[in-house]
């Protein structure tokens, strides 16, 4: 925390925690701190995701997905990370890891096919990784 608060020993509030909090995640390779900037950044996406929960839009999403992409305004490059399951790629430009995994669903994708792209593993490596605390 703010070194202020530390020589006075007051407890910090939750506005310096929340950012110390930010900070920290910030400063942790691979986060994609989810805030009020990033949601902005790639609000279409996140849009065009999040209306896959209903049912007659994952069938317009399956019968033409360049179109349905086009549909929520999504520029040519988050059309193309959808188009190719660029799943790191959604996340880095802003999308929002709930609502990108609505779009994985549909291809019965698991969230550790996701983690495994984050870490840039095959699923198996992602997986022998999860379980290595087993062997310890």
């Amino acid at each position: 925390m703010s070194s202020s608060n530390e020589e006075s020993g007051s407890t910090p509030s939750i506005t310096e925690r929340i950012e110390e909090d930010k900070r920290l995640a910030r400063s942790l390779e691979g986060t994609y701190l989810f805030d009020g900037a990033r949601s902005q950044k790639n609000y279409p996406l996140n849009k065009m995701c999040m209306s896959l929960t209903k049912q007659e839009n994952r069938e317009a999403f399956a019968a033409d997905e360049a179109a349905y992409c086009d549909r929520f305004g999504l520029s040519e490059e988050s059309k193309r990370l959808v188009l190719e399951r660029d799943w790191i790629g959604m996340i880095r430009s802003g999308g929002n890891i709930y609502y990108v995994f609505k779009l994985a669903a549909i291809d019965h994708v698991s969230m550790q096919h996701v983690g495994a792209q984050q870490n840039s593993m095959t699923l198996e490596e992602f997986r022998a990784k999860l379980n290595a605390h087993r062997d310890q």
